[in-house]
C-alpha cells in the first residue's frame, strides 16, 4: 500500500491484490448471509424444489442484461421482481387459472402455506408452514420452467410464499361467481 500527504490529510492506495481479495471477502460473506435457506423446523424442502431454486448465485448469462420476459404481470399473472412478487395480493373469481412467471436471474419457488411475523423494519417474515396444496420451482427468467400455474375451484383466501426469500409473500383471493 501506498500513501500520498496532501496538507494535513494522507490518502492510501489499495494495491488491485488487496483490492480484488477485499471485494471477493465481501461478495462470500454477503452470499452467505444475504438469503438463507430458511424454513420453520416443520417445512422440509420437497424433491419437487429444484436446487436452482434454492440458492442464490447469481447467473452471469442474465443477471447483467434486462430480462428477455415483460416485468410487468398480465391478467390473472403474477411475476417475481425485486424479491418480490407483484402484485402481492390478487383477487380472481372462481376457476381462474393464474400464472406466477420469474422476471429474475435466480430461481423462486411459489409454496402454498401460512407466513407471519414480518418484521416491519427489514420486511422479513418469521414463519412460514407449507400446506401441500401446491410447491414448484421456478426456474431463471427466460428459461424453461420459469412459469407455474394452479387454477383456484373453491372461494377462498390462498396465501403463498418463496421459501428461500423471506421478502416473498403472497396471497390470491378467488371470490364466489356472482
Amino acid at each position: 500500500m501506498t500513501s500520498t500527504t496532501f496538507g494535513s490529510r494522507t490518502a492510501r492506495r489499495t494495491s488491485p491484490v488487496r483490492a480484488a481479495l477485499a471485494a471477493a471477502t465481501l461478495a462470500a460473506l454477503l452470499g452467505v448471509t444475504g438469503c438463507a435457506f430458511a424454513t420453520s423446523p416443520t417445512a422440509e424442502p420437497s424433491a419437487s424444489i429444484a436446487p436452482d431454486a434454492q440458492r442464490d448465485e447469481p447467473n452471469t448469462a442474465t443477471d447483467d442484461a434486462e430480462p428477455a420476459v415483460p416485468a410487468e404481470p398480465g391478467p390473472d399473472e403474477v411475476i417475481t421482481i425485486g424479491l418480490r412478487f407483484t402484485p402481492q395480493t390478487i383477487t380472481v373469481p372462481v376457476g381462474t387459472t393464474v400464472t406466477w412467471r420469474n422476471a429474475e436471474g435466480i430461481g423462486h419457488t411459489i409454496t402454498s402455506g401460512v407466513w407471519g411475523d414480518i418484521n416491519e423494519t427489514t420486511g422479513l417474515r418469521g414463519s412460514q408452514e407449507a400446506d401441500g396444496m401446491f410447491r414448484h420451482a421456478l426456474a431463471r427468467a427466460g428459461e424453461e420452467g420459469d412459469t407455474f400455474s394452479f387454477t383456484f375451484t373453491e372461494p377462498g383466501e390462498y396465501p403463498y410464499f418463496c421459501e428461500p426469500h423471506l421478502t416473498m409473500n403472497g396471497s390470491v383471493i378467488v371470490e364466489a361467481a356472482s
